[in-house]
């Protein structure tokens, strides 16, 4: 569960889903037939014990704003949040008491929100064509919550896209220092013991797409320090095909260090110019 706060938007899965259905509803889609498209292509997410609440959150404030919440889906949220399984799911995940009241507090401020009616549908929005923020190559830095920098490359780029989407591998980059291009050609991709089902930990690189729009709810500043060469061409459809909130950059190596001592260290070990240079025969 990609999760970098304890509002109920502050994880990939609610952010993902939201994005999906409004880019549905925006293209002419009614609700209900939305709705059951993302059940049917969500199903691991709807299987995991860590993602299945955010899934249903965010399918939830969705069909809310379309004034079309369901009374199944409505009832569902409740006994999540009622009932207390999302806390207890929290408190597996080892949160800290602070963010257990916070997260309550939030959870009671959404089912009162989703209770009510809302006056109006949320109208349909015409689409635009962005580029994207970072060039193919681009070597991105950002400071840590240690206080050092961490670092993250540009592996692909569009221009005048629905999405004016990013490719972007988090590093190893962890340094005292400002990082330079020297750093980024050594650096290895980041890699994390994912849980894909109770205690069953799979090594996953740090890769994922970034959405322009979505920059603006970023907190953090990133600079670009220099640019390497990419001679691979990556494709949205096809690779990598996740997608994460712009804060997951530096989140994810200032957790890294609780992960490897909870779930031990990955087996892996993936060069960052893996990725930059095509093998040739």
């Amino acid at each position: 569960m990609g999760t970098w706060g304890t509002g109920i938007s502050s994880n990939d899965i609610f952010e993902d889903v939201k994005y999906e259905f409004f880019e549905l509803y925006n293209d002419g889609r009614e609700p209900d037939d939305i709705s059951q498209q993302l059940i049917n292509s969500n199903q691991d997410s709807i299987k995991s014990k860590e993602d299945s609440h955010n899934f249903w959150f965010a399918l939830g404030l969705c069909q809310w704003e379309c004034k079309s919440l369901n009374a199944e889906l409505s009832e569902r949220i409740r006994d999540i949040i009622e009932s207390g399984k999302d806390i207890e799911l929290w408190k597996e995940l080892g949160s800290e008491t602070s963010e257990l009241s916070k997260r309550q507090k939030v959870l009671e401020k959404f089912l009162l929100k989703i209770s009510s009616e809302k006056k109006s549908a949320k109208k349909r929005v015409k689409k635009k064509f962005r580029d994207s923020l970072y060039q193919k190559g681009d070597c991105l830095t950002y400071k840590l919550e240690n206080g050092n920098y961490g670092g993250a490359f540009v592996l692909e780029s569009e221009q005048q896209t629905e999405y004016g989407m990013n490719l972007i591998a988090v590093t190893d980059i962890n340094s005292s220092s400002a990082p330079t291009a020297k750093d980024f050609e050594q650096a290895n991709v980041l890699i994390q013991k994912e849980e894909r089902s109770p205690k069953n930990y799979q090594d996953r690189e740090i890769i994922s797409w970034y959405y322009a729009e979505f920059i603006k709810h970023s907190t953090t500043e990133f600079s670009v320090i220099g640019s390497l060469k990419v001679s691979i061409n990556y494709n949205f459809d096809i690779d990598y095909t996740g997608a994460s909130q712009w804060d997951m950059l530096p989140a994810v190596m200032n957790r890294n260090a609780a992960f490897i001592k909870e779930r031990g260290k990955p087996n892996t070990i993936l060069k960052l110019k893996k990725l930059r240079k095509k093998k040739w025969l």
